[in-house]
């Protein structure tokens, strides 16, 4: 069945999104900040993922609580999904208040086999549109692998030890409830513990992935950066109940970012330049 996924190459979805400032308030209340976003103020860099969902009818949910596959993502027949890592090519501002196009396009798909068994990288991308203009070309890549009861976590590489920048999150599990929500996303590993533990093994709520790169740029940004392009990869996953925090490190034209644990591990590793 793997050899036949490649005729899902090229495979094309549209949707169209009503970038409601309200949407990104909630956004803003969720991280405890100051809901005021206004129509015609610009979208913080990857909070368009607040807008574009994948949504499918009850029906058509796996037991993790994704889209089953075979409807745009190709069917690949292993069943732990997870966020590999992606980029950001940023041409124009998405405003609040405008609607939006996104055409996202199977681009590639690789198979390989790791430590853990089978894997298969799934390569999309999505190009947002907004006013007549292309205002965002991302890519994104999905890795899913084979699922094993009571999987141990492998351990995270160190993160670096010198940052110019740095900002600490003790998120909880409401915040991740509500991140699910705005996101449409109910992959269960985010809000049913019971269920990280003793199906995929992990040892509390998983921290969204999208949401750490997100707070990597919002970081980035803050500093007050030229923003045209981010790289960036998970590494390890982070885990309620403790905090991490998000670094950066200003080089020569590119500035090095990272996500790292309560314990020193790296996260996620990123890169963002001008």
């Amino acid at each position: 069945m793997m050899n036949d996924l490649q005729s899902w190459i090229g495979k094309t979805s549209t949707s169209e999104a009503y970038l409601d400032p309200a949407q990104a308030n909630r956004m803003a209340a969720t991280l405890d900040r100051a809901p005021d976003f206004r129509r015609g103020d610009a979208l913080p860099p990857a909070w368009h993922w607040l807008y574009f969902h994948d949504i499918a009818r009850a029906a058509d949910l796996g037991d993790e609580g994704h889209p089953r596959l075979g409807l745009f993502m190709p069917p690949v027949p292993l069943p732990r999904r997870m966020w590999a890592g992606g980029s950001f090519e940023f041409r124009a501002p998405l405003r609040l208040g405008a609607v939006a196009e996104r055409v996202s396009t199977v681009r590639t798909i690789e198979q390989k086999h790791g430590r853990s068994g089978a894997l298969c990288f799934v390569g999309v991308e999505h190009v947002l549109r907004a006013e007549g203009a292309v205002c965002l070309v991302e890519q994104q890549t999905i890795v899913y692998r084979e699922l094993e009861r009571a999987t141990a976590v492998a351990d995270a590489p160190p993160a670096p030890d010198a940052a110019d920048f740095t900002r600490r999150y003790a998120l909880d599990s409401i915040a991740l409830f509500r991140y699910s929500a705005l996101t449409f996303n109910g992959h269960r590993i985010h809000y049913d513990a019971d269920y990280c533990r003793a199906v995929e093994g992990y040892p509390g709520l998983v921290i969204h992935g999208p949401l750490i790169a997100t707070l990597l740029l919002d970081l980035y940004v803050a500093q007050g950066l030229p923003l045209g392009r981010f790289r960036y990869r998970a590494r390890s996953p982070l885990f309620l109940p403790h905090a991490f925090s998000v670094c950066g490190s200003a080089g020569a034209g590119v500035a090095r970012l990272w996500a790292a644990s309560h314990s020193g591990g790296l996260a996620m590793e990123a890169e963002a330049e001008a």
